[in-house]
């Protein structure tokens, strides 16, 4: 389901001719869970078209977010040929992000429309600052990579404003979970990768956000939810403290094993979300 994308350069131009779409394979796995998992458990198997539009709006930009870096000449990989503008499916994609979320504030009750204005020009900030990241660039950024995954978990809080109303607890306890734990995966993944490079306050950069997030669950009676976020912080601290005394650039027999085991995490953490719920 990854998409990976060779960078145009002048000797091969031809490579940076295919459409660039998102190709961090761990960000697919937000995005799904966010978008899938966060449909289902907040609003079932029911066809809510608020939430369809919702959904849609954050696929076209989530397909489209390389394509709105490389406008800038700038990539996951750091720089890169800039692409035109009148890409037409960028530009498809583009509109349909608009016109997907005029659709949803089209669809809300008029004594809505205020607070979920707010919710949208909140996301948009947000996504604004992912994209002025992307501009200073520094490769693999880890403010970049947190937000990012952040920014991709953000569906299933959209949804459980839709389900149970705007700003309401619940909704947010619902996204503590895959808010906590998506986008520590990510800077995990890019601490372990740098090894006994990686920044000396990695491991508590790492943990303030998730141990944050075990009190929140804690403090809701979400015990599954708070034990489960607190095993996989043991995991990854573990597994740094590990990497701090190996070698500066792990072998491919031990990246393999990490990926497997993330993948393994990955599905742990639905359903222990979907168990948190209900």
């Amino acid at each position: 389901m990854t998409y990976t994308m060779i960078p145009a350069t002048k000797k091969n131009p031809a490579v940076g001719r295919r459409f660039p779409y998102p190709n961090d394979g761990q960000a697919w796995w937000s995005v799904g869970v966010g978008l899938g998992a966060g449909w289902y458990l907040c609003l079932g198997l029911h066809m809510v078209p608020a939430a369809l539009a919702l959904a849609l709006a954050a696929l076209c930009l989530f397909f489209g977010s390389e394509w709105f870096s490389r406008l800038a000449g700038r990539s996951r990989q750091g720089s890169v040929e800039a692409t035109s503008f009148s890409e037409p499916l960028g530009l498809f994609l583009l509109a349909g992000t608009v016109a997907s979320l005029i659709w949803f504030v089209l669809m809300t009750a008029p004594q809505d429309r205020q607070a979920w204005g707010t919710v949208i020009i909140g996301v948009g900030c947000m996504v604004s600052l992912m994209f002025i990241l992307r501009l200073e660039w520094r490769p693999l950024d880890g403010r970049l990579l947190y937000l990012t995954h952040l920014i991709l978990t953000l569906p299933a809080l959209m949804f459980g404003f839709v389900a149970w109303g705007i700003f309401t607890s619940r909704a947010f306890g619902a996204w503590i979970l895959p808010a906590a734990y998506f986008p520590a995966q990510a800077l995990f993944s890019k601490f372990w990768m740098e090894g006994p490079e990686a920044p000396w306050d990695a491991m508590s950069l790492l943990s303030i956000p998730v141990l944050l997030a075990v009190m929140l669950q804690a403090e809701r009676g979400a015990w599954l939810g708070a034990g489960f976020l607190a095993l996989f912080l043991l995991w990854i601290l573990v597994r740094l403290q590990q990497r701090r005394s190996a070698d500066a650039l792990p072998s491919f027999k031990l990246v393999r094993r990490l990926n497997r085991e993330i993948q393994a995490w990955n599905l742990a953490t639905i359903a222990a979300w979907a168990f948190s719920l209900h």
